[in-house]
């Protein structure tokens, strides 16, 4: 194919340009678009604008969503427009204008419904693997091996959602639904919920299939999720994503019946990985709610055989979900019962809400893979039931405490608050501050579990179920849980590394963020860096974040804070759509002027539930006009009473108030329609427990621990500035030291050097890494995070950093050393030295990051060091010999060992006695001490030759003979102090050595690792 276009303008035609492609993008982006224009002087063009497309033989012009507007011959484009020779299209208002010169011939096309934009590439990728090849097969049994025939004459697709689209004729095998251009049936971008790449319908032995295509909304039947492929039949109703577009199937004479629509099946084996759907008369897999979940397939499980649940084409029953593994778990039945076992999955297998390696399961037993709950009945059959999109909350009598510092009593900060939230709900938690909104919504996310009372998330225990139940919550708190210095792909794209399975493709994750970056409005801004985005933007992003797992459940805690009313307008809309999309949304807010959005709204009043319903049933029990007002209602009687008992204890008055707000709600009609009928439902609930905690295992560690270093050293490397800032420290501290460092000098200062600042490096790099990312920490924690790869991760890069810095702090003064300007003697040139240096650097990492573990906030890390690094200097030895307190003190800090550590390598000796070479030159006794006792020995021995001299006298000696101790009574030549003192270092620690000291060191940098670990920990149980 090929199409010939030119520039109008003026009246005058310019010179022609050809293409011999599917897609041709216009637009300002010279990168992307084929046909680029002058930003300058086309202001009205967008970045991508529109684009002309060859499909079916024909070519089309379509409008990429740009803000002025494509033209075709003087008409607004809404939908692609069929192009003819001649056609002349306009990009924006007054803006430029393409002649279509020519084009390849091609068959007249069935009529084209609306589309959206193209993948922000130059050309069409070849469509991805059929949705057939990689679904499950679950169909009504026909002959093997019939010859594939066109559809019959009839067969089409009705748009019940747009009554004024033409029904789509399916005259082909296959026929793709969703918004990329390359698919026959395209939707417009208003279709939020409809994937790029939706579902595909196929003819295939003479019946009508449908198989969604992984999308992230999913695909509908009759109101049903499907999971793999579906058989159609006349009168269905096809629905791309909950709340998405009804397309209604018109089958021709060949369809297939209908096939049975009760949720109660048993499977039969016509082949591999294919099953016959019969009625259940026994109805054997009753144990989930109807209303909560469907089964969607089910599978007779051999005797004395297996079957296997995944991802991947080799599976038996074949789930789809990237936090499913390809061979997630394995199913096998023998005469002892039927033992499921993981088979090494990224997210777990989980058995009543504690993750399993391989375990015997009976027929009460819950197994959870993902977000898919399965179960086995008496006869061995393994039933799935799906409740994505189906997902309902109900929070029964829960209550929290606060206990209070010291002695002060526990305070309650929400007091038995029960409701009930249906499937798909967008559900307000509203009241003033200190209301207990953020405590109620913690308590239903898991992330504070309630101190008494229950959370349900289909009749499941929040509780008992959490690790399993964590996988289909969407939390995003207060704080953004990005990291502002990646670009919203990065951010996103280190996430599902994180959270997917690690047997997930990179085609499958770029898939699934392209779908998250479309839901959220964020296409256009993928490539910029998080901290370049507005604050509606990047609350955008956090929720991205969560949208990636495909969560059934969303929580938003303040998420619109410090917007502005159009952009917290704006995220009111989205979150509108998710819930519509299928998901049940619950967000707190105190702002009331989107309240109306909601389904429902629960009003609380110090930890109590003082309203739960529609919006406009609240207006009507508050008796007020407007949602502003509601606030001011609350707070009547409170501010009434304490104008009338001024003495009293205003927070008693409040109590008192809001208990009477609630008496009042829990007698109206709305509270048993809304709370009361819906938790009959459940029943009575057992006493919860917490479940088994999640193992991530050896491999699974390292797996994150890889991901974690990696989106580190990427979060790192955006900050060159401060990168080159760390970095240059080290040169200039060692030319800095050189300048003090006289020549002559003891060569002590220089190895203090080395040891103190090495621990400045690492304790000032880290001190702030943990706390800094709290937020970011606390949100993957919750889902699967491991403390120990977090740990490592931090570990491994800045000890990197700080390692670097300890070879550009050592190598200019071992330089110095070399070229003769300044001595600083070691072994082995030094690489002992280097090697104590590097060690304690890595111990000054492991003391800063334990430091920013205690703290709460990044300042308290930074005023935390200078305390830490005082100590250090003051008690390392370089004042003196350390004797009494001091050197008690001495033995638990880092530089003292260190210190003396590196001098010991100098193999120099000492000028004190302690810690003198015994084999050295001063024989064990220091400098000082040597010749002190060498002039010692000598005044001996002048000593005793006066003595012998006063012996003789003077009539001892004959005249003539030559006096015997004349040359002994010379004054002797007293050693002195030499004034170059650069071969000997002041002191050694007596009750170290080379051996003992490096353990030491490795023992604190240990026990500082296991501290970190330890603290890290305790957080978690706060």
């Amino acid at each position: 194919m090929f199409i010939s276009l030119a520039e109008e303008g003026e009246g005058r035609t310019g010179s022609e340009s050809s293409f011999a492609k599917d897609v041709v993008l216009a637009g300002r982006d010279a990168n992307e678009c084929d046909i680029a224009f002058d930003r300058q002087q086309f202001p009205m063009v967008s970045r991508k604008h529109g684009a002309f497309h060859w499909m079916n033989g024909v070519w089309y012009i379509e409008d990429l969503g740009s803000s002025y507007g494509t033209f075709l011959n003087g008409e607004r484009v809404s939908y692609p427009r069929e192009l003819e020779p001649g056609s002349v299209v306009q990009f924006g208002e007054n803006g430029p204008k393409i002649r279509v010169i020519s084009f390849e011939p091609g068959r007249k096309a069935e009529p084209v419904p609306a589309a959206a934009p193209p993948e922000p590439t130059r050309n069409v990728p070849a469509p991805p693997p059929s949705a057939w090849d990689s679904a499950p097969r679950v169909q009504v049994s026909v002959p093997p091996a019939v010859a594939q025939k066109p559809p019959q004459a009839g067969t089409a697709l009705e748009f019940v959602s747009d009554s004024s689209r033409p029904a789509f004729q399916i005259k082909s095998a296959s026929v793709w639904l969703g918004r990329d251009p390359s698919c026959d049936v395209v939707f417009d971008a208003s279709s939020a919920t409809v994937s790029r790449r939706h579902a595909e319908v196929r003819f295939e032995n003479g019946q009508l299939l449908i198989a969604d295509n992984n999308s992230f909304n999913g695909t509908l039947v009759n109101g049903q999720r499907i999971s793999g492929v579906r058989p159609l039949a006349s009168g269905d109703e096809v629905q791309l994503g909950s709340g998405g577009p009804i397309i209604r199937v018109h089958a021709g004479a060949a369809a297939p019946p209908k096939p049975p629509s009760s949720p109660q099946f048993r499977a039969e084996d016509t082949g591999q990985r294919t099953m016959v759907l019969k009625l259940d008369p026994t109805g054997g897999l009753k144990g989930a709610d109807p209303a909560a979940a469907e089964l969607i397939l089910s599978k007779a499980i051999p005797e004395g055989g297996a079957i296997t649940v995944g991802r991947g084409e080799g599976c038996e029953v074949r789930l789809d979900g990237l936090q499913i593994s390809n061979r997630h778990a394995r199913f096998s039945r023998s005469g002892q019962g039927i033992i499921v076992e993981d088979l090494g999955s990224t997210n777990g297998t989980f058995v009543n809400g504690s993750r399993t390696a391989k375990q015997q399961i009976v027929t009460t037993d819950v197994v959870q893979i993902g977000s898919f709950t399965l179960r086995v009945d008496a006869a061995g059959t393994l039933g799935v039931f799906d409740a994505r999109s189906k997902t309902r909350i109900d929070v029964m009598a829960v209550s929290s405490d606060a206990k209070g510092r010291l002695f002060a009593p526990t305070a309650r900060l929400i007091d038995a608050v029960s409701l009930s939230i249906q499937p798909n709900e967008f559900v307000g938690l509203l009241g003033p501050s200190g209301a207990g909104k953020s405590t109620l919504m913690e308590a239903m996310c898991g992330v504070r579990p309630a101190t008494e009372g229950s959370v349900l998330f289909n009749s499941l225990d929040l509780k008992s179920h959490f690790h399993s139940l964590k996988q289909s919550i969407g939390y995003v708190p207060q704080d953004d849980i990005i990291h502002r210095e990646l670009s919203v792909y990065r951010t996103l794209y280190h996430v599902a590394k994180l959270r997917l399975s690690k047997d997930a493709s990179a085609a499958e994750i770029r898939k699934t963020i392209d779908e998250v970056l479309d839901v959220t409005g964020l296409a256009d801004r993928r490539d910029l860096p998080v901290s370049k985005l507005s604050g509606g933007q990047r609350k955008r992003v956090s929720i991205a974040v969560e949208l990636l797992t495909r969560p059934s459940a969303i929580f938003l805690d303040e998420p619109t804070s410090g917007l502005d009313p159009a952009t917290e307008y704006r995220i009111m809309q989205l979150f509108r759509q998710i819930a519509e999309s299928g998901r049940t949304v619950v967000m707190t807010t105190h702002a009331m002027e989107n309240v109306a959005m909601f389904d429902k709204i629960a009003v609380l009043m110090l930890g109590k539930l003082v309203f739960f319903g529609p919006p406009e049933e609240a207006l009507k029990h508050f008796g007020v006009a407007t949602f502003r007002e509601l606030y001011d209602k609350l707070e009547e009687p409170v501010e009434r009473e304490a104008a009338d008992r001024p003495t009293a204890d205003r927070s008693v008055i409040a109590g008192g108030v809001a208990e009477t707000w609630r008496r009042k709600f829990d007698s109206t009609p709305i509270h048993r329609q809304y709370v009361e009928e819906p938790l009959k439902q459940i029943g009575a609930v057992g006493a919860s427990r917490a479940g088994k905690s999640s193992r991530l295992g050896m491999f699974g560690s390292i797996r994150q621990f890889v991901t974690l270093s990696r989106r580190y050293i990427e979060v790192l490397a955006k900050d060159k500035l401060n990168l080159a800032v760390i970095f240059l420290q080290a040169p200039i501290i060692a030319l800095m030291t050189f300048l003090v460092m006289g020549a002559e000098q003891p060569r002590d200062f220089v190895y203090f050097i080395l040891a103190i600042v090495s621990i400045w490096f690492g304790t000032a790099v880290a001190a702030r890494e943990i706390i800094r990312e709290r937020p970011v920490y606390r949100r993957e924690r919750m889902f699967n995070l491991g403390i120990i790869p977090y740990l490592a991760s931090k570990l491994f890069v800045l000890g990197l950093i700080v390692s670097v810095q300890c070879f550009l702090l050592f190598g200019p003064l071992k330089f110095f050393d070399v070229v003769g300007l300044m001595p600083m003697p070691g072994e082995l040139f030094g690489i002992p030295q280097l090697w104590a240096t590097l060690l304690t650097g890595l111990i000054g990492v492991a003391l800063g990051l334990f430091v920013s573990t205690i703290v709460r906030t990044s300042e308290m890390a930074t005023s935390l060091v200078p305390l830490i690094l005082v100590p250090q200097i003051l008690f390392s030895g370089i004042v003196g010999v350390p004797a009494g307190i001091s050197k008690v003190v001495g033995l638990t800090m880092p530089s003292s060992w260190s210190f003396d550590t590196i001098k010991r390598f100098s193999t120099l000796d000492t000028l004190e006695e302690a810690g003198a070479d015994i084999n050295g030159p001063t024989k064990g006794l220091g400098l000082y001490k040597f010749i002190e006792t060498e002039n010692d020995k000598l005044i001996e021995k002048a000593e005793r030759d006066i003595e012998n001299y006063k012996r003789l006298g003077p009539d001892g000696i004959a005249p003539g003979e030559p006096d015997p101790l004349g040359e002994r009574l010379k004054v002797p030549e007293i050693k002195k102090v030499p004034s170059d003192l650069s071969g000997y270092i002041t002191f050694l620690h007596p009750w170290m050595s080379d051996v003992l000291n490096q353990l030491v060191l490795m023992l604190m940098f240990l026990i500082l690792v296991f501290s970190s670990l330890i603290a890290l920990r305790l957080k978690d149980l706060k």
